[in-house]
């Protein structure tokens, strides 16, 4: 094959990259304007796509399977490297044509008396020497960074007419030769085909014509030769032929699109390399050198300011000992300085080695690169370098670390954190560390304080809690905040039970205690579940879900209270579940319903009215408990609605009783705490038609624990609308006789648990009857809750208690029994 020499005049230099660049070939019929390139003038004498004219019919064939599509900018610098990738294998290719011709002359030699065999051989020997040549000359004169259409047009010129010289090679031999020579031409042909075509397929043009041309050319001598077999072989040779052409024209494609990538990635190269050039020369770094002895040497003005020290101070000076004057004595810092004093011993370029350092009382952290100084023998003359300021961006790293292990609100270990070194804690030498205890606790209702107050109060008592919970456990322990109210604390090295206990009701005192806010004082209390390092909770997941489980247990004990995990509340966590899933379609199911209980007056056992209890009856738990479920309910958000309905439901009941009976309805204190608590009821009693002086809402003393300015105007807005109000088991929890002072109450009721011990205890039986002294004087009913006994009915009315409830009245009854209970009954 021949590859001939490019004229210098056919490569121009590249320009700057300025256009964008899309890999693609064009297609036939393609008339229309391109989005990547601009149109083209209608005139006759247009250029072609690549800037060019078309240069007659070789013109037109390189612009129709040009392997890309780009501006002329960039195909100049594309058909060099098409052209750089052919002359690469120039040499090779010349040889192999030398050494064919050769081959078949040799084998020929009986036919050498032959004219035109000669003439081929010295045709081929002439246009191998000429491409030797001209690779020759490119060798010598280097690569050129663009080529022209030109040079492709005279490429693919040369190539076709090689081909033609080997093309004649069968039509000399096939027609007439003996069998021997058929074969070798019709291989030498073969050969030449499939190698021309890959060595030229960079550049498709001059591929796709050299190999259809020595294909034609084998066809056609077979077609010549008269072979019984010829018609067969030589249809074999054309699809062959055309497998190398489809080969010759992907692997043009495949190389386009690489010019192409490469030409992009260069492009955004450049625009990199300004960007850091531009970075370099207004980066912060600052320059310093040292002779071979360590003492600075020209010293800048920015290097003593950033040393803290005047210029002249600073010359001569030891570099070494001078930043051992401002490194802190700390460990890490210390250790940053020793690796710094070893990288200089060494004598090897270094970067980006750390230092600590404390300049003007204000600590800073540098980073310094450099590399050793030498002369001309070699020898060391000291050291040159830069000093990098890099203090915002370890103050920012230290950050992002906090941020990483700690809650952003409290200041806590966050949930990941806590239980890496949870993980960490429990894979001990033994597999679990035995005096390991992890507390969870929970507050309580502070949901109703982010309900009610919102969520600024919120977040100001968790960071409240978060600050006495630190200063309240060990130096040892980790306290964390796990989301939410929830938070845990890991005790290590504790001595036993009695120890975890004892800590933990010093965090239960301490977290009871009020809450001073910018909106109200709050008193929210926690629970707290504990379970302890064993070979049952040996990893993280069982030591946590252990203490969440007796952390449910406190909670429904009451709250307020502490628990060990025991294996009987694992069946406990479930039946929770169990109850909060079955809880949340429970109205839907109508599986909610409502007894009445009638309150007795003792002057003249009159019934009064009736005060309204929820039941929930469901198809698989059958009968649960209030007791059971109403925390579940308070806990998971359902007691808003609830409530709601339960207003709804008694008060439509209450409507059909006779007018002088009062309907007494508990609410839950987020109830209490929520701004819609008067739009609710006074919906309630309209949508049923009973009058609002019918109504008595029961509030337990609790609900004031977060109370608000908010929660006051509630309460007084409902009791001006009519509405009386009544404090539930007043005596017990919180009690405060500032309640009294500060709400409407109309009536008192005595908690059951007074009611029950009066009889047996002179205690509760002064209590009762200080309760009730207290409500004659603030003019106020008393109601006593739980009575059961005639004995203890009496000692009631000794006291002077106005009404009583409870089984010696009568058990809760529905709705349906209300009637027959109250036939034959006096109604105040």
């Amino acid at each position: 094959m021949m590859f001939m020499a490019l004229k210098s005049g056919s490569f121009r230099p590249i320009g700057k990259v300025r256009t964008s660049i899309r890999p693609g070939a064009r297609r036939r019929g393609n008339t229309g304007p391109s989005p990547l390139t601009p149109p083209m003038p209608s005139s006759p004498q247009a250029p072609s796509r690549a800037g060019h004219p078309p240069g007659g019919l070789i013109g037109r064939w390189l612009d129709w399977i040009e392997p890309y599509r780009v501006d002329e900018s960039l195909a100049g610098r594309f058909r060099a490297r098409q052209v750089q990738a052919v002359q690469r294998l120039t040499r090779v290719a010349m040889g192999a044509n030398l050494v064919n011709a050769l081959a078949v002359l040799l084998a020929l030699n009986p036919r050498l008396k032959r004219h035109d065999l000669l003439a081929w051989a010295v045709v081929v020997a002439l246009m191998s020497a000429q491409g030797l040549a001209g690779w020759w000359r490119a060798h010598r004169r280097g690569p050129r960074p663009s080529a022209s259409r030109r040079a492709l047009r005279r490429l693919t010129l040369h190539s076709t007419l090689l081909a033609v010289a080997w093309a004649a090679l069968p039509l000399l031999v096939l027609p007439g030769g003996e069998p021997e020579h058929q074969l070798l031409a019709s291989v030498v042909t073969a050969g030449m085909m499939c190698g021309g075509g890959f060595l030229l397929a960079t550049v498709p043009s001059a591929g796709l014509a050299y190999v259809a041309v020595l294909g034609l050319g084998g066809a056609l001598a077979l077609g010549l030769s008269g072979l019984q077999l010829a018609p067969l072989v030589a249809l074999l040779l054309l699809s062959y032929t055309a497998v190398v052409m489809a080969t010759v024209w992907a692997t043009a494609r495949l190389f386009g699109a690489r010019l192409v990538a490469e030409a992009d990635a260069g492009r955004q190269g450049e625009i990199v390399g300004l960007l850091l050039r531009d970075f370099a020369e207004n980066a912060a770094d600052v320059l310093w050198e040292t002779d071979v002895h360590g003492r600075l040497r020209a010293v800048s003005d920015r290097l003593a300011a950033l040393l803290g020290q005047p210029v002249a101070a600073l010359q001569a000076r030891e570099l070494l000992p001078l930043l051992d004057g401002i490194t802190p004595a700390d460990d890490e810092p210390r250790h940053h300085l020793a690796e710094l004093h070893g990288r200089l011993h060494d004598g090897a370029p270094f970067r980006d080695q750390l230092l600590a350092v404390q300049v003007g009382g204000e600590p800073r952290w540098w980073q310094l690169s450099a590399k050793p100084l030498t002369d001309e023998g070699g020898r060391a003359t000291g050291w040159r370098g830069v000093i990098t300021d890099v203090t915002a961006a370890h103050r920012a790293s230290r950050q992002l670390r906090w941020l990483a292990h700690n809650d952003t609100l409290t200041g806590l270990r966050n949930r990941h954190q806590f239980r890496q070194e949870l993980a960490e804690l429990l894979q001990g030498r033994d597999g679990w560390p035995p005096n390991t205890a992890l507390m969870v606790l929970d507050l309580d209702h502070f949901k109703n304080v982010n309900d009610t107050l919102g969520h600024a109060v919120g977040d100001e008592l968790l960071r409240e809690v978060g600050g006495r919970l630190m200063g309240t456990v060990r130096r040892a322990d980790t306290v964390a905040r796990m989301g939410g109210d929830e938070f845990a604390v890991l005790l290590r090295q504790v001595a036993d039970r009695r120890e975890v206990q004892a800590l933990a009701q010093r965090l239960v005192e301490t977290l009871s205690r009020p809450y001073a806010t910018r909106q109200a004082q709050l008193v929210v209390g926690c629970s707290i579940g504990i379970a302890m390092a064993d070979e049952a909770a040996a990893d993280p997941e069982a030591l946590l879900r252990h203490a969440d489980q007796a952390l449910y247990a406190a909670k429904a004990e009451g709250r307020g209270t502490l628990r060990f995990f025991s294996a009987d509340m694992a069946l406990s966590a479930q039946r929770r579940q169990q109850l909060e899933q079955a809880l949340r379609t429970a109205l839907a199911r109508a599986e909610l319903s409502l007894a009445y209980q009638p309150l007795l007056a003792l002057d003249g056992d009159r019934v009064v009215g009736f005060e309204a209890l929820l039941r929930w009856q469901h198809p698989v738990l059958g009968a649960v408990s209030p007791a059971e479920f109403v925390p579940v309910a308070e806990d998971c958000g359902l007691m808003p609605e609830i409530g709601r309905w339960v207003l709804r439901q008694a008060c439509a009941e209450a409507a059909r009783w006779p007018a002088a009976l009062t309907l007494s309805v508990n609410v839950s204190p987020v109830q209490v705490m929520a701004s819609d608590l008067p739009a609710v009821v006074c919906e309630a009693t309209l949508a049923a038609g009973l009058p609002p002086s019918r109504l008595e809402l029961e509030i337990t003393e609790s609900a004031f624990l977060q109370e608000g300015s908010g929660t006051v105007e509630s309460i007084r807005a409902l009791h001006a609308a009519g509405v009386r109000l009544a404090l539930d088991d007043f005596g017990t929890g919180y009690s405060a006789l500032a309640y009294l002072r500060r709400y409407p109450f109309d009536t008192l009721k005595i908690d059951r648990s007074f009611v029950r011990d009066m009889l047996a205890r002179s205690d509760a039986d002064a209590i009762v009857g200080m309760i009730v002294g207290l409500g004659r004087s603030l003019k106020l009913r008393t109601v006593a809750e739980g009575v059961e006994e005639p004995a203890q009915a009496e000692a009631l009315r000794r006291h002077g208690c106005g009404a009583i409830q409870g089984y010696l009245v009568a058990r809760p009854m529905p709705p349906a029994e209300v009637p027959a209970f109250l036939a034959g009954r006096q109604v105040a």
